[in-house]
Parts: structure tokens; sequence; C-alpha cells
């Protein structure tokens, strides 16, 4: 079993995949628009990598990484607070993204493909400096204080947060 901090890796190299598919499939919107051949599809698929991938990277850290770690170090300030505000960002824009994909679905043009590759952008700037953050202050600040202990609680919660969510 791969450890917790190669799953955390793999999934940020997971959210990177999905922010090459996310500039093409903005670039796709701003060159043809949503009635180009396949364009839509497109979007449906990152909608659902985004809601997949990402969200759930997140909420894994939320209710695994970040309580076990925070008994370490005060997750009111500093690199918890910073990360879960960053997490608060991208649900905001990964909810604008979403309802200008839904508008798009039905047919609505007036603005939304601006609203789609305005939301898409947005989250192709937050994120790569979030995992930059994670990867290169947190992480090793977990590896540092966390005992072998404190993973397998961190592996236990991570677990569990997986479990609660139902099947798509």
């Amino acid at each position: 079993m791969e450890s917790m901090m190669e799953e955390l890796l793999r999934q940020h190299r997971d959210a990177e995949a999905m922010l090459v598919k996310l500039a093409a499939g903005v670039g796709r919107v701003q060159r043809e628009g949503v009635k180009g051949e396949g364009v839509l599809d497109d979007l449906r698929d990152l909608r659902r990598e985004i809601q997949g991938e990402v969200l759930s990277h997140f909420r894994e850290e939320e209710q695994a990484l970040f309580p076990v770690l925070g008994r370490h170090i005060d997750s009111a300030s500093g690199p918890i607070a910073m990360l879960m505000e960053e997490h608060a960002i991208f649900r905001q824009l990964e909810l604008q993204f979403e309802e200008a994909v839904a508008a798009l679905e039905v047919g609505h043009g007036d603005g939304w493909e601006e609203k789609v590759c305005d939301a898409g952008d947005s989250i192709a700037r937050l994120l790569p400096g979030h995992i930059e953050k994670e990867e290169s202050v947190l992480f090793p600040m977990a590896q540092d204080v966390l005992s072998a202990e404190e993973w397998d609680q961190v592996r236990q919660l991570w677990k569990e947060a997986v479990a609660a969510v139902p099947p798509a």
C-alpha cells in the first residue's frame, strides 16, 4: 500500500494533468465556442474530473491530514488556515465553472462562454501555487512532526472520509 505522502503527491500529479485538460478546454471554448464539435462534452468531462479528483483531495486533506497535523501546528493561522482558505476559494470557482457549464448545456449563450473561461482560468491560476505550498511547506512539515502512529491515524481518517462519500 502506498504511503499517505505518495497518495497525496499522486493526487497532485492528477490535478496537474487536469489543469492541462482545463487549459485545452478553455482554449477550445475561446476558439470554437461551445457549438464546436465535442466542446460541451469536454466541459462536462472536466466538470466531473474537478468534482471527483480535486474536491475529493481537499475533503480527504481536511478530514484526515489537517486534524492530525493541527495537533502540532496552529490550524487557526499558518499553513493549514491559508490552505483551507484556498480550498474555499477553489470551491467557489468550481461552482462558477459548474454553473456556466450547466447554463451552456441548456443553450444559454449570454455571457456563459466567457464565464466558463473565466472560472477555468481562475482555477488554473490558483491550483499550481496551492500545490506548491502544500509540497514545499505543509507536506515537509507533516513529515517532520507526525509520528508513524499519527500517519496511521491520518490513513484511518482518510479511509473514513473516502467511505463516507457515496459512489457516483
